[in-house]
Parts: C-alpha cells; structure tokens; sequence
C-alpha cells in the first residue's frame, strides 16, 4: 500500500448480492475494494493487484476456498497477505479450525454485522501493518550487520555463535557453514596458557583478547547481554582484523625512536667534530712543525689516527640519525659489490662460504659509493660472524623487481611509495635472532657479542634511511637471518668511482675572517692559517662576525663561517654578509654533512664547505682553491 492510498480489499464470493453487501460496507469504511466470482479469478486478482486483504468465501463454485487461502499463502508475493475466511453455512467449529490450519488469519460467519466486519478487517491489517514495519526493520537490521567490516557475532550464554554478519567468515578464512553452531574459542583458539574468552563473562563485564589465527592478529571483544533481570542471556562478540594497524604502530614507535636517537645522534656528532677539529687540526699542525721528528712524530701520528678513528664514529652516528655526508651519483649495485666481496672474503671466517648471485645490467641507483660500501660491508660481515664459527653460507643477491606501498609496509622506511627498485639480499644459515633481539639490532651500540660493538646495523639504517631506502630484516632462532634492502632506481646511467687528487698546498695571501664559536677551533684556525700565510680576524658568534666585516671588509679575502653558534647563528649571518660585500668567497663549515647544511640554507650562495673535523693540509687547500676560483673569476 503506498501511504495516502485507501487500503485495498479483494472480496471472493459467488454470490453477486453477497459480494455488493460486503463491498458496500468496506467502502463506505473508506476502503478500496475490488471483487471476483470464483477461485480462479480470486487467485489470479491476488497475485496482480496484490491487495492489502483477501475477503475469501469459503464455498465457490470451482476451487473450494480453503484451497484458494492455501494458494494465496504459498505464494511469495501473497504469503504475508491476510486472508479472512468468510462463510454463512459452514460455521462449526470444525469448519472455523479447518480453515485456520489452511492459513487464514481469521474467520466469520455471515451473514456478519457492518461494525464487525469492519473492526475485523481493520484489526488484521493493523497487524499486517506491524508484521510489515517488523520485516522492513530485520531487514534493515540485517544490512546494517553484514555491512560492519569488522566480524560480528550474537552467541549464546556458553560462547557458541547463534548468528553472524558476512564479514566475520571472510575475516576467519571459513565457510558460513563452519561458523554456526562452535563457540569463538573453536573458530580463533587461544595460545598457550591463555584463559578462555568466556571467563568473566559471568560478572557481565566486558572482556577483551588479542588471538592470532593465520598470521593475521585479531582483536576480540565480548559484551553480555542480559534481560530485564539482569539475567545474561548471551553475548555479542566483535572480532577486528588489527593486524596492519599493529605493524603500523610498531613501525611508528621504531620511526619515533629513530628519530629521537636520531637528533641525539646528530648533536652528539656535531659537537664532537667540534672537539675533532682542535685535537686532528693541532696535531696535524704540530706534525707540520716538528723539528725532531724522531720521538715525537710517532706520539703525534697516534694521536692523528684516533682522531680519524673518533671521526670516523661521528660519520657513523651522522649516517644513523640519516644525515651522513653524501657525494652521490648514480652506482650499479652488482659492480660495487662485485669489487668489494674479494676485500670482504678476508673478514669472513674461514668455514663460511661467501656466494655472489648479482644481477647484470642492473639499472642505477642514486647513492653515496662510500656508504653503500659501509652498508654491504656491515651487513656481510655481519651474517658470517652469525655462523658462530661454525660452518655456514653468507648469500648476497641483487635483483630488480616492481614494489607497490602496501608492500613497503613490512619494510622500515620513510618513503612508502610505488616504483622499481634495485634489491640487495644477504642471508645466512647461522644461529637467528629471536624476536626480543630483532627489536633492539638497529639501536646504537647494542650488541649479542660483546659491549661496544660499534654503530654497525644503525648506521646501515641510517645510511638506507637517507637514500630514500627500505629495510627488512627476518630471523628466527636457529634459522638464520635475510636482510633486503631496496632502493629507488634512478635513470642516469652509473659511474666508477674516480680516484681522489691531491692538492699541493702553497703559501697563500689576504685576510680571512674566522667565525667559530668554539675556542679551540677558533686558536687552531688561527695558527693553521696564519702559517699558511694570512693575516686572520677571528669572531666567535654571527653578531660579532657582522661588526668585525662591516670594519673591515675592503681587506677581507675570505670568510670561514661556522653555522651552527648562538647569538646569530651562520645560517643568518650570511646574507648579512653577502649584503655589505656580495663577491666576498664564503666557506661555510658544520660538523653536519653538506647536504644536511645545503638543505636548511636554501640556495645559499656559498664558495665552498668544510666538513668538520679537519686537518691543515685539507684546511689549507680548501682555501687556496677557493681563493684561486675567485681571483680567476675576477681576472
């Protein structure tokens, strides 16, 4: 029936003056009525017009009415049709039982009074009406539960499901006919020693559970239900998939760590190089001086070694926190571990063995050779003192392959992004990690060997990290550990690395400004160059550097500008400079790598960059090549 429309009754009688005494008193009652002589045109009006009630004479002259109400109640499209059974000589109660158990909703003996009939009629339409909004409801109620992504389920008092929506088989891997009728400690069991889900439901409190089944972790959590009584009558269970969701946290609380340890990292590293500066700068230039070399030098030298040794820690810890120093150009991954297996095979213990699969022709990578090679190093010498000293292979593999994000999210990484990517795998045989120690490999200085092993697979992370890289690592106790790295092919063909040239450093002239905040530095600066052959100005923060140019800038050659000092940091210093004498050359100097200093600079118009610590010799040629590309840029 649509809404405004009077209801429809369809009146069945032989009888022609039966049938208009009856149509006459519904219409009147405001209902839209229609008639038919015989069963047959009874049955086919109903599944046409599909009337709100059928009017339905128990005796007719072809199909007798009890046969005519079971026809109209088997029908899909009439079944929810009430049919009110309507006689004037079979009014036995026999008659009356005979047609209620043929599926009328009701039943009067004519002929029947107006009010009555009337009454009648309405009372089985109210409940058709309420039978109707009932279906519409479980109806809705139904779509609304199968279009829950999570799986729901209404169990019953001992845990065992009585119903389910459609996404709860597609979660567990079953068949709907595998899920009814078990309990959820049947369909997702619990591990060793884990209470069962239904413990302390008996207090009406909710419960709640973490169950893997699969390799997919679920979130389970029960609700009771009770009465009026509070008397539990059951329970609804809602089981989550949360297993990207957990991958996801832990990766954020890997990044989160990365990050802190990270800027730690840096600012430990800076400060030190720092200190590098005065030690590697001094003794380098104490070495330059010496006069009798013979007991002294090699004291110096010793101290020059662990300076570079102490430097070489700093570019570690640069490279963890992913802002190590990088000279990058494109690089065939195969090649460069090609040339570096044979100068690894000798750290390799002698009854592991060492294979090489590597693709030919790969495509390239942007990358820093150096670190790279520190990257392959670490990781090789790391699976082949896995073995224990035992016997075992190391196998390094590359390859190419298409990756998409959602397959990035197994990986650690900052970039999860569809592409091509260049594969470097290293696996062992020997002993695997556990998943404890798995959580704790990339950290600084953590170790299963022995105390203060070094920066190792941090510093292989930070490396990956700041190539724009990802990282896997799989273990497992006694089954040895893979490692795959990816990183993005660029399109620029690959280069070989080109030996380093040496300067010859000469006696130079003209004025240099030194701005450093460190005391150390700043003295070191000064001797190292006034032996050079410069006359220095020195200025330990950005404000006074300004007020020691602007007093001076017609003399002044050069500036070696440190960046990172209080006051007024290099960083703002520079345009100020530039400003009062834009051809002055300017040599910036940080204890970050260039890159790092380059970014936060934006284009800055800089003649060159000093990465602390450094020595005289590499001090003093910077500045006499910087010197000589502007005197020849003015010529």
């Amino acid at each position: 029936m649509i809404a405004g429309q009077p209801q429809h009754i369809l009146v069945v009688d032989d009888n022609e003056a039966g049938r208009y005494a009856v149509g006459r008193v519904l219409r009147q009652a405001g209902f839209e009525v229609t008639e038919a002589g015989t069963g047959s045109e009874a049955l086919w009006r109903a599944a046409r017009e599909q009337p709100d009630l059928v009017l339905l004479d128990v005796r007719l002259p072809d199909i007798p009415g009890l046969e005519v109400c079971r026809r109209i109640k088997s029908l899909p499209e009439t079944c929810s049709t009430p049919v009110l059974q309507m006689s004037a000589s079979a009014v036995d109660d026999g008659s009356r039982v005979a047609a209620l158990e043929a599926g009328a909703d009701g039943y009067i003996a004519s002929p029947v009074e107006a009010p009555v009939l009337v009454a009648t009629v309405r009372s089985l339409l109210r409940i058709r009406t309420a039978e109707q909004a009932l279906q519409e409801s479980a109806a809705e109620w139904q779509a609304t539960f199968d279009a829950i992504r999570d799986g729901v389920a209404l169990l019953d008092v001992h845990g065992v499901v009585e119903r389910f929506n459609a996404a709860l088989p597609t979660l567990l891997g079953l068949q709907q006919r595998e899920i009814a009728g078990r309990s959820l400690d049947e369909l997702i069991p619990p591990a060793t020693g884990d209470p069962p889900l239904f413990a302390n439901l008996e207090n009406l409190c909710r419960t709640k559970a973490e169950r893997v089944l699969g390799g997919r972790t679920f979130s389970i959590a029960i609700d009771p239900r009770a009465d009026l009584a509070e008397k539990r009558r059951g329970s609804v269970a809602i089981v989550t998939d949360i297993t990207d969701r957990k991958q996801m946290d832990q990766q954020l609380r890997h990044s989160q760590k990365l990050e802190s340890i990270g800027l730690l990292a840096g600012g430990v590293a800076h400060d030190f190089n720092n200190l590098l500066v005065g030690i590697l700068g001094n003794a380098s230039l104490a070495l330059d001086s010496l006069k009798d070399p013979e007991k002294t030098r090699p004291l110096l030298e010793d101290v020059v070694r662990a300076s570079e040794r102490a430097a070489e820690l700093t570019r570690q810890l640069l490279a963890y926190a992913g802002k190590g120093r990088f000279v990058a150009g494109p690089i065939d991954l195969s090649t460069l571990i090609r040339e570096l297996a044979p100068l690894i095979q000798p750290s390799v213990p002698r009854k592991v063995r060492l294979t090489l699969d590597l693709t030919r022709d790969l495509p390239p990578i942007h990358a820093d050779r150096t670190q790279i090679e520190q990257l392959a190093m670490n990781l090789m010498i790391n699976a082949g003192e896995a073995m224990q000293g035992e016997a075992g292979s190391v196998s390094v593999s590359t390859s190419v392959r298409k990756v998409t994000a959602d397959e990035m999210g197994a990986f650690l990484t900052d970039h999860k992004q569809d592409g091509d990517y260049v594969v470097l795998q290293v696996r062992d045989t020997g002993c695997g990690m556990d998943e404890e120690t798995l959580k704790h490999i990339f950290d600084p200085f953590f170790t299963t060997k022995f105390l203060g092993r070094g920066m190792g697979l941090s510093a292989a992370l930070g490396i990956v990290r700041g190539h724009k890289g990802a990282l896997k690592v799989t273990s497992a106790p006694a089954q040895g550990t893979g490692f795959e790295v990816l990183f993005p092919v660029c399109g620029t063909a690959a280069t070989q690395a080109r030996p380093c040239e040496r300067v010859t450093v000469v006696r130079g002239r003209g004025t240099i400004l030194v701005v450093d905040d460190e005391e150390i530095v700043r003295n070191f600066l000064r001797q190292a160059l006034t032996r050079a052959g410069y006359d220095i100005l020195l200025a330990e923060n950005g404000v006074e550097a300004l007020s020691v140019f602007s007093r001076n800038a017609s003399r002044i050659s050069l500036v070696l500008l440190d960046l990172v000092m209080p006051v007024m940091s290099g960083e703002e210093a520079l345009p100020h400079l530039l400003t009062m004498k834009p051809d002055v050359p300017v040599v910036v100097s940080s204890g970050q790598s260039e890159e790092e200093c380059m970014r936060k600079m934006q284009k800055p118009r800089v003649a060159g960059f000093m990465q602390k610590p450094y020595n005289f010799n590499s001090l003093a040629a910077k500045v006499q090549e910087v010197l000589a590309t502007a005197a020849a840029g003015l010529a």
